[in-house]
């Protein structure tokens, strides 16, 4: 990992710098928690090599036949490079705990104390590792434009992050579950300034449940897709409002997963589950904190009453762990094993580096610029063996 600082207050070795960048990058939840696949030395445009192939079985007579022909595919990363900077005024430590270690000079002017240096690594390296979870799952425009203080975390161009849940959507392979019961249903959406939802049952639905949004395909309301609106209003037994405003009618599907609907949709997606990864030991369902909330409310509910709650209960179904991970898209339910869940970066190349410049050497002013620059990508393999509700 490169690693440059001409930085004069310096208590960091080179290797120790490096491992703070590293901790930015694999400091995520999702990564330490080993919820996907680490490709730690992945470089730009590198590939992880796949194999399928038919094997047939022969009893000890028979002569040689050839099995077949065997393909390989391959996983390529098109690494998207972010870098998060900061600058930092010596007197804007005045009112800070470090302005204890803050020494004076002759005209009371500022000098940065020795941990300056330690407390911008850590706190930034904290900084992107909540963006890089988030990229994770929703992609990094998303992870930019939800994770308060990251708004320096930038992307040029089309070097970006799709995000694994938009990966599995575009995949065909994918095995997506259809509208089925109340936690997925059919609906119309009417042409109006705050438009009314049809579906065939809204009794398991309430006010304030967030409802996510999918295909639509009039070009006047795409932009609906995906997204997640809060119940505005409960209408009848078949409608219901969101607060937005559809310029055309148009028909697609809704998704509510809350206490009253998290069981059947698991059901669902158990009943699902391909049967190559089913015992499969790092078999894992994926869900955000919302929808695990639900989840527990609903156990509650079952093993108690409704208005009697005990300790937090192990979120697993039927045996098979369920991960919750808080910067999930709502409304969405995975099933994969984690060895088909990838992320990659490239801990040592020059993609990911630190710099730490002291002002004052160069320009005069009391300046402590710092900026770390980080690479990562995510991607799914053997796609026709996972599961999606979203």
């Amino acid at each position: 990992m490169a690693y440059s600082n001409n930085y004069t207050v310096n208590t960091y070795a080179g290797d120790f710098t490096n491992e703070i960048v590293a901790s930015s990058i694999l400091g995520a939840r999702t990564i330490e928690q080993g919820y996907v696949s680490l490709h730690p030395n992945v470089d730009q445009n590198a590939a992880i090599v796949t194999v399928d192939t038919d094997v047939k079985i022969q009893n000890g007579g028979a002569s040689f036949v050839p099995d077949g022909s065997t393909s390989y595919s391959e996983i390529k990363f098109d690494l998207g490079k972010f870098m998060i900077n900061a600058e930092l005024d010596y007197s804007g430590l005045d009112a800070f705990w470090l302005a204890a270690q803050q020494p004076r000079g002759r005209a009371g002017d500022f000098e940065a104390p020795s941990s300056l240096q330690d407390f911008l690594l850590q706190h930034h390296a904290a900084k992107a590792a909540l963006f890089v979870n988030s990229a994770i799952w929703k992609g990094s425009a998303n992870a930019i434009a939800d994770i308060s203080g990251i708004s320096t975390a930038t992307a040029g161009l089309t070097q970006s992050v799709s995000g694994l849940i938009s990966e599995l959507e575009g995949d065909a392979a994918v095995s997506k579950l259809a509208s089925a019961q109340t936690y997925k249903q059919d609906a119309d959406f009417s042409l109006a300034s705050d438009t009314v939802v049809t579906v065939a049952d809204t009794s398991d639905y309430a006010v304030g449940d967030l409802v996510t949004i999918n295909g639509l395909d009039d070009a006047g309301v795409t932009s609906f897709n995906g997204k997640t609106h809060a119940i505005t209003e409960i209408v009848s037994g078949t409608t219901f409002k969101i607060g937005q405003n559809f310029s055309a009618a148009d028909s697609g599907t809704v998704t509510v997963l809350n206490r009253n609907t998290i069981i059947d949709a698991l059901e669902a997606l158990y009943a699902d589950i391909d049967d190559r990864i089913r015992v499969a030991p790092d078999t894992i369902i994926y869900m955000n904190s919302r929808t695990a909330a639900a989840y527990k409310f609903a156990q509650a509910q079952a093993a108690y009453s409704p208005s009697i709650y005990s300790s937090d209960y192990a979120l697993t179904w039927l045996g098979i762990e369920i991960a919750e991970i808080p910067e999930m898209r709502d409304n969405c339910l995975i099933v994969s094993r984690v060895s088909n869940l990838h992320f990659a970066t490239p801990l040592v190349s020059d993609l990911n580096n630190v710099l730490i410049t002291n002002m004052a050497e160069t320009t005069g002013d009391r300046l402590v610029r710092l900026r770390l620059d980080f690479a990562f990508q995510v991607a799914a393999s053997n796609p026709s063996t996972i599961s999606m509700l979203h």
